[in-house]
């Protein structure tokens, strides 16, 4: 091979390479508008007059658009949401539209409660898709608790009942969880044991207050919860061990003994002078 023939060679492999990307880019893109088609084929039955009203043209665009841009999530998302998914993922774009696309696929209407408000997407955004179900399943209770505890009250609600999250919807109505303290590792106890946790931290939230009890309990909360040991008296202990304490560190012992030892003189003393005989 000649030295001219081979500075051509790198030119033409990247012009080769070039038409290989132009060519799977032009087949990606038909086979999203194939795939566009039949979604809007397929929501025309179910969905008609939102489809009549946008029009299946313009809507079979939009659909391929938000294929490309984020995934087959989106094809799911139509398929459960109908073509409200495209103004609804036209919204979240900035919070995050391909978390949005994969919501709608996977809980469809009931998503929509999220995606829809731009606040609860912040949230979403922020603390992942775990945040995000967990709003899915307790609605506005959700919202303040992922505020205050982040992903581990997230990791708590999603295994609690909706009763458990309404409990600790009002311990922080009421101040209980914040004057407990220690909120994330509360969380990651409710987060681990579910509903039990949730109970017993409800019916022991006044002894929670009390600092060791609440340290004996993030310490080892298992037998707490299962009733093998009792948190009120590890709340008592702490309130009567610190008491006999001070009272001991306050004592004058030498001074206590030898009043003591005066008082048993001085009874002794009136007994025998009780036995003397009288004139």
């Amino acid at each position: 091979m000649s030295p001219n023939s081979r500075i051509w060679i790198v030119p033409l492999c990247l012009i080769m390479l070039g038409l290989n990307v132009c060519h799977c880019s032009c087949l990606f893109a038909q086979g999203k508008a194939a795939m566009a088609r039949e979604l809007v084929e397929f929501v025309s039955r179910r969905f008609g007059k939102e489809v009549a009203e946008e029009g299946s043209e313009i809507l079979t665009r939009k659909v391929e658009s938000l294929l490309v841009k984020y995934g087959d999530d989106v094809a799911e998302a139509v398929r459960k949401v109908g073509p409200r998914t495209v103004q609804l993922l036209d919204n979240a774009a900035a919070e995050g539209g391909e978390q949005s696309a994969r919501l709608l696929a996977k809980h469809g209407d009931d998503a929509i409660w999220v995606v829809a408000n731009q606040s609860r997407r912040a949230i979403a955004s922020k603390l992942g898709d775990e945040a995000a179900e967990a709003m899915i399943k307790h609605g506005d209770v959700a919202e303040p608790i992922l505020e205050l505890a982040g992903q581990s009250g997230a990791a708590a609600l999603r295994n609690v009942s909706t009763k458990g999250g309404r409990q600790l919807k009002m311990m922080l109505d009421d101040g209980a969880l914040i004057k407990i303290g220690r909120t994330s590792e509360l969380m990651n106890v409710v987060g681990k044991y579910g509903d039990d946790a949730m109970n017993f931290i409800w019916k022991n939230k006044g002894s929670l207050l009390v600092g060791t009890a609440l340290v004996a309990f993030l310490a080892d909360p298992e037998p707490f919860i299962n009733g093998t040991k009792d948190l009120a008296s590890v709340a008592a202990n702490v309130v009567v061990e610190p008491m006999a304490k001070e009272i001991g560190a306050r004592t004058n012992w030498t001074l206590t003994i030898c009043t003591l030892a005066a008082l048993c003189m001085t009874y002794l003393g009136f007994k025998q002078w009780l036995r003397k005989p009288r004139r």
